[in-house]
């Protein structure tokens, strides 16, 4: 049985009216390709950064290794694409 696997780049950013916004690119070849449009699209404004996802058809993993993330995101599939979000601030009450 042939496993597919599918290297996906999620880069995400904040517009200029506060609200966050996530591109999904998928059809990359490898991690590395991935990687690679991440670090091209880093120079466009707003843009905070990208996850580079590994995906098959039963599970999918968050490259940390291949990714520029802050600490303070989180990544979530949303159907058929994937949804970086910053994690809200924990308060001490």
């Amino acid at each position: 049985m042939i496993m597919t696997t599918d290297f996906i780049c999620a880069y995400f950013g904040k517009g200029s009216d506060g609200e966050e916004w996530t591109i999904t690119a998928r059809g990359f070849a490898s991690l590395k390709q991935a990687e690679k449009h991440g670090l091209f699209m880093m120079p466009t404004a707003g843009v905070f950064g990208f996850a580079v996802i590994q995906e098959t058809k039963d599970w999918w993993q968050v490259r940390d290794d291949y990714s520029i993330l802050p600490d303070n995101v989180s990544v979530t599939q949303d159907l058929n694409s994937f949804k970086v979000t910053t994690a809200p601030k924990l308060e001490l009450v």
